[in-house]
């Protein structure tokens, strides 16, 4: 009975989000977009759905609510090259309710030019952006007893940005972030086959300093809002979307076939249409995450990621 009303509460709390999505969204248009490159392959290689799931160090960047269901401690490291365009990459520890990270991406070298075209030098562009996020449910304020806020987690995530390249160009800003999760790792959400569940909601700088340049140029952060939903299955497979205001739709999905690999597909719609692929493979400590991304006019994207868990025991 406790289950059934748990399911029809998600029910209507995702009701409640997806109807609120509209009247809260404002598109990204300023250089804080960089951090919708996201973090880790396996969020990647399932097309970019993870805020309903948040189950893992990734949950730092797409939903820190995630971080109160974490157990033990983990590092967490992942990086791309892509040609012509830059470096990017993440390095985060997490563990129970905390979790502090480093999102960076190196452009490189680039030209400047006379008005004839003629190159006289070079500058680079880089962006580095400390994260800093916590998480907390209700059953850890001893609201065990209380259905609604026993598997409610809350999180908050403080992003501090920082454009390093010529004078002018370069700036910092600091926003911070509110998430929901309702559910997701190790709760007693569950019914049957369906032995997890989660739904997330994540406000993106809720409250911000600007973004202030040299050149006296200002920019605001934008606000955004994604719900995400989250379904495992048997404990072997996971389902996962996430419905982004203004942008578009993620769904994912993870087959774990034994306990220590994982096969992952994805699919992104925001404006053009990218399917992902991956695999993570676990051997002791260590995760080895792989992802592919698919691009209808780029090159295709290869991340890699290397988690390594200390004491750990969460769902994968």
């Amino acid at each position: 009975m406790r289950q059934a009303r748990d399911l029809v509460v998600v029910a209507i709390l995702g009701s409640l989000c997806l109807l609120a999505l509209p009247a809260l969204s404002e598109p990204y248009g300023n250089i804080a977009s960089v951090l919708e490159l996201g973090m880790g392959a396996r969020p990647l290689a399932m097309g970019g759905a993870f805020v309903g799931l948040a189950d893992d160090g990734n949950a730092l960047s797409f939903n820190p609510a995630g971080l109160a269901g974490l157990q033990g401690l983990s590092a967490l490291s992942s990086g791309e090259v892509r040609p012509g365009t830059g470096v990017f990459g993440q390095v985060a520890a997490v563990l129970p309710r905390l979790g502090l990270g480093l999102h960076y991406f190196d452009f490189g070298d680039v030209p400047q030019m006379d008005e004839f075209g003629n190159v006289t030098g070079y500058f680079s562009y880089r962006t580095y952006t400390l994260i800093a996020g916590a998480g907390i449910r209700g059953a850890d304020l001893g609201l065990k007893n209380v259905p609604l806020l026993r598997d409610l987690g809350v999180g908050i995530k403080v992003k501090y940005l920082k454009v390093s390249t010529l004078d002018p160009g370069s700036g910092s800003g600091l926003a911070f972030d509110l998430a929901f999760l309702y559910g997701g790792p190790n709760t007693g959400l569950r019914i049957g086959f369906l032995t997890g569940l989660g739904l997330g909601f994540v406000l993106e700088n809720v409250v911000g300093v600007p973004i202030r340049y040299g050149s006296g140029h200002v920019e605001d952060w934008s606000r955004a809002v994604t719900v995400g939903l989250s379904a495992t299955l048997f404990n072997s497979w996971t389902f996962a979307a996430d419905f982004a205001a203004g942008k578009g739709v993620r769904v994912g999905l993870e087959w774990c076939p034994l306990s220590a690999i994982a096969v992952r597909a994805g699919l992104r719609s925001e404006g053009v249409v990218m399917w992902s692929l991956g695999i993570g493979v676990r051997y002791g400590m260590f995760t080895l995450d792989y992802a592919f991304v698919t691009h209808p006019y780029m090159a295709g994207q290869h991340r890699l990621s290397l988690e390594l868990g200390l004491w750990a025991n969460k769902a994968r």
